[in-house]
C-alpha cells in the first residue's frame, strides 16, 4: 500500500501516463512474486538434494535401530544408545522447532532458551537469507507446517554441509537437528569433560576469562580465537580485558606475571557470551 500511494503521488506531481503507472505496478508485482518463487524453488531443490543425502545417512548408520537417544545442549552432542554394541555420537546444530499448537516455525537463534553453542552455526544461514532477500531465513518466527520444518532444516543442512538430519517430538513441539559430523567415543568423552557447573545456567561448556571481565573493572574483550563459526573442535573460549592485554604485550607472552595479573576464572559458555556482549556494546 505504501508503494502504491507513492506511485499515485508521483503521477499527480509530474506528467505520468496511466500506462506508465500500470507498467510500474505490474513490474512491482512480478518482482515480488519472483522473490517468492525463487525461495520456494531453492527450498524445494534443497529438500530433494538433502533427501538423497539423508537416505545415504540412514543406510550408513541405521539410527532407527537404536533403542534410545539423548542430546546434550551443554556439549552439543547427540547420542544413540545401543542395547548391544557400539553407541553413535554426533555433533549437532539445533535448527529450530515447529509448534502444532500455533502452526509456527521458530528458528533456534530466535529462542533465548537454546544455548549459543548449538545454534551459532545458523548465523551462516541468516547471512545467506539476508543476501538473497529470503525473509523466511531471517525472521525468527513464521507461520508454517511440519513441512516448513523440513524445508528449513534441509536448507541449513545444505549450507552447513551436514551429514544427516533428525527430528524428535516433545509434546506439541517438533524439534529439528542437523548432524555436522560423527564423534568417536574418545571425542564424546572429551566434550563431557569440558562441561562445567554454573550457578546461573546450571551447566555449560567450559570457558576462561580474566577476573576483570567478571568484575567489570576494565573495558575491552580480547579472545585467543574469534568465537564463532571458525572455531576448531578443541578450541576453548578464552578472553581477557584491555589491561590484561597491555600486560601480556609488555611481557611478550602469557607468563607468570601476566597470568598473575589476569587471575583467569572459569565460567560457562553462556556466561562467556553474555560478558562478550556487554563488553563489546
Amino acid at each position: 500500500m505504501k508503494f502504491l500511494s507513492q506511485i499515485i503521488q508521483l503521477a499527480a506531481n509530474i506528467d505520468f501516463s496511466y500506462n506508465k503507472l500500470l507498467s510500474i505496478l505490474f513490474c512491482k508485482f512480478v518482482v515480488m512474486n519472483l522473490f517468492k518463487k525463487d525461495f520456494e524453488s531453492y527450498a524445494s531443490n534443497c529438500v530433494n538434494e538433502i533427501s538423497m543425502l539423508q537416505n545415504e545417512f540412514m543406510q550408513l548408520y541405521d539410527i532407527n535401530s537404536y533403542g534410545e537417544w539423548y542430546y546434550d545442549h551443554d556439549i552439543g552432542a547427540f547420542q544413540f544408545k545401543a542395547d548391544h554394541g557400539k553407541n553413535l555420537y554426533f555433533r549437532y546444530i539445533d535448527v529450530g522447532s515447529f509448534s502444532t499448537n500455533t502452526n509456527t516455525w521458530n528458528w533456534s537463534w530466535d529462542n533465548s532458551t537454546t544455548p549459543r553453542l548449538v545454534k551459532a552455526g545458523l548465523e551462516k544461514v541468516r547471512i545467506f537469507g539476508a543476501t538473497n532477500d529470503f525473509g523466511q531465513l531471517t525472521t525468527g518466527l513464521i507461520e508454517g507446517d511440519e513441512y516448513t520444518g523440513w524445508e528449513m532444516t534441509s536448507i541449513s543442512a545444505k549450507l552447513l554441509s551436514a551429514i544427516g538430519m533428525y527430528r524428535i517430538q516433545r509434546d506439541h513441539l517438533f524439534i529439528y537437528f542437523i548432524f555436522t559430523h560423527e564423534l568417536t567415543q574418545e571425542q564424546y568423552d572429551a566434550l563431557e569433560n569440558k562441561s562445567v557447573e554454573c550457578d546461573v545456567h546450571e551447566k555449560g561448556q567450559i570457558a576462561f576469562v580474566c577476573k576483570h571481565l567478571i568484575s567489570k573493572e576494565y573495558p575491552g574483550f580480547h579472545e585467543a580465537f574469534e568465537s564463532g563459526l571458525c572455531m576448531e573442535e578443541n578450541d576453548d573460549y578464552q578472553a581477557w580485558c584491555d589491561e590484561c592485554e597491555k600486560v601480556r604485550i609488555n611481557e611478550g607472552k602469557w607468563n607468570e606475571e601476566s597470568m598473575a595479573f589476569a587471575e583467569i576464572k572459569i565460567v560457562c559458555d553462556q556466561c562467556y557470551f553474555e560478558i562478550k556482549y556487554r563488553q563489546t556494546l
